[in-house]
């Protein structure tokens, strides 16, 4: 049971980053594509309208939570406030398995050994108000959901965030524009809603960290092409914090997607803790 909530919480937290992002409002003025953005306000709203308008993505990423390291790729739809991920992972010594966030539900297929009953996938859904895990990792499902935008990432840290350079640079073949960003922790912990989260930022102040880096490379069209955050943020099992690096690949703009819940009968609950 241990090997689960431990398992599914850094997944959950490496995905979370992975998906990074969410809507942003506020009336100011981006950047156009091919001029790089000189502050985070105009960056976030140049990333806000391109991603609206293709609201489809192909990922590829690595990183992890403290000793879990995954990587893995899958597809995300934007659409409206709910927003769909769908993941295959490597879990390393783990094992494979596989994440779908899809109408509020998070489903995870977890390796093969590790499923508590007969069915291979499980699900976690934060109402369910009689067991204590799904609900901790049911919060970051939360998280998940509003985090499913390579946007929010840039909102959330527009006001404890500044771009210390930005420069051309060749992409995988791509002409790319590189933003070097750096974070203000206190600040961030300062402007933050969530008070686990807040709690693991204060808990890194302590541990020493002021700041952390925040890369990401657009392309012609203002897209994500690659973003990389190193930042501590909170264990939903524990709320203490913990490091998550995450490197995300973005292509496949606006194309086709298909998204989709696992079979209902090959789908069980997050068993108890009990």
């Amino acid at each position: 049971m241990r090997r689960i909530a431990a398992l599914g919480s850094a997944l959950a937290l490496t995905v979370s980053l992975a998906a990074c992002g969410g809507t942003t409002e506020g009336s100011a003025t981006g950047a156009d594509a091919n001029e790089a953005a000189t502050n985070l306000v105009a960056l976030a709203k140049q990333v806000g309208d391109r991603t609206a308008e293709s609201s489809t993505a192909h990922m590829v990423f690595t990183g992890g939570a403290g000793e879990m390291q995954v990587k893995g790729e899958g597809d995300m739809k934007l659409d409206g406030s709910d927003p769909a991920i769908s993941m295959d992972m490597d879990a390393g010594g783990m094992g494979k398995m596989a994440v779908v966030l899809l109408d509020g539900v998070f489903y995870m297929k977890l390796p093969q050994g590790l499923s508590p009953g007969d069915k291979p996938w499980i699900k976690i859904d934060s109402k369910d108000k009689s067991n204590p895990m799904a609900q901790a990792l049911g919060s970051l499902t939360d998280q998940m959901r509003q985090n499913a935008d390579p946007r929010l990432a840039l909102e959330q840290f527009k006001e404890s965030g500044t771009i210390e350079s930005s420069a051309k640079e060749d992409l995988n073949g791509e002409q790319t524009t590189h933003y070097k960003i750096n974070v203000d922790v206190q600040k961030l912990a300062d402007t933050q809603d969530d008070p686990t989260l807040k709690q693991a930022m204060q808990q890194a102040i302590k541990s020493g960290l002021k700041d952390f880096p925040v890369d990401l490379w657009t392309n012609a069209d203002g897209l994500p092409v690659r973003m990389i955050i190193d930042m501590p943020t909170a264990d939903p099992t524990s709320g203490k914090a913990v490091p998550v690096k995450v490197q995300v690949d973005y292509t496949k703009w606006g194309e086709p997607v298909d998204i989709q819940a696992p079979p209902a009968d090959q789908v069980g609950e997050f068993p108890g803790t009990r």
